[in-house]
């Protein structure tokens, strides 16, 4: 987690633009401090949604009914529900993946269809609901994975989706937002801001790129690290 507090990290900003540190951000009536204020809160909002940060993933899990809706509100069951992470939606109780989410047009020809049935399940988010088909048996465990929209946290550590104080601090690099901070500011002055923009993107990327590891590709096609199955040398009668 980022240890600089929404002030530091304005203030640091403040001065390679080329203006005093303020002593505060939330009480200034200065207008520069209030325009990098509402650019830092652009950048945080925009970041957080840019990538799937480890940081902001989360695990959520419900029970399932017989009925095709499952979820009635994701962002009333998860309140920090941003986005949901494909691939992760599994029934553990079945030791199947649910599949999806389903687009519209899929969606609707699945309903559609004749014959209805299905080994598993499939699923769709609409409405901020998430609606299975088939129909489940009730009382499976679904867990899946998402992305929170709460980006940032209070010094007493409540998590937030933005700005609420200067001692805030957030979840996502510092220095990303401080050159985020930068660049926005630039562009939002009409000044020449190529250089500022192309030094944010280059240390994005070598931030995010290691950000929680990434798998190992062999390109021997051994799976030392898969789990298959473990057989004992030598020979057996079956």
């Amino acid at each position: 987690m980022a240890a600089v507090s929404l002030l530091t990290l304005l203030a640091d900003a403040a001065v390679e633009l080329g203006f005093a540190a303020p002593s505060s951000v939330f009480t200034s009536t200065d207008p520069t401090v209030k325009l990098l204020r509402v650019i830092a809160s652009k950048e945080g909002k925009e970041l957080a949604r840019r990538f799937d940060w480890q940081i902001l993933q989360k695990e959520g899990t419900f029970t399932t009914v017989a009925a095709e809706t499952q979820v009635a509100s994701m962002t009333t069951t998860f309140a920090d529900f941003g986005h949901i992470i494909n691939g992760t939606m599994w029934n553990r109780t079945q030791n199947r993946i649910v599949r999806g989410p389903l687009t519209p047009a899929e969606w609707q020809q699945k309903n559609a269809a004749t014959a209805q049935i299905t080994i598993g399940n499939y699923f769709r988010i609409r409405g901020n609901a998430i609606l299975f088909f088939s129909t489940p048996p009730a009382g499976d465990s679904i867990y899946f994975e998402y992305i929170s929209n709460k980006w940032c946290e209070s010094s007493g550590g409540t998590d937030q989706t933005d700005w609420a104080a200067d001692s805030d601090v957030s979840f996502i690099d510092e220095e990303i937002l401080r050159l985020g901070v930068i660049w926005r500011y630039r562009k939002a002055k009409g000044f020449d801001y190529g250089e500022d923009f192309r030094t944010y993107e280059m240390a994005l990327q070598d931030v995010f790129g290691p950000d929680a590891g990434k798998g190992m590709v062999d390109m021997t096609g051994t799976e030392e690290l898969g789990i298959g199955v473990n057989l004992a040398e030598g020979s057996w009668s079956l």
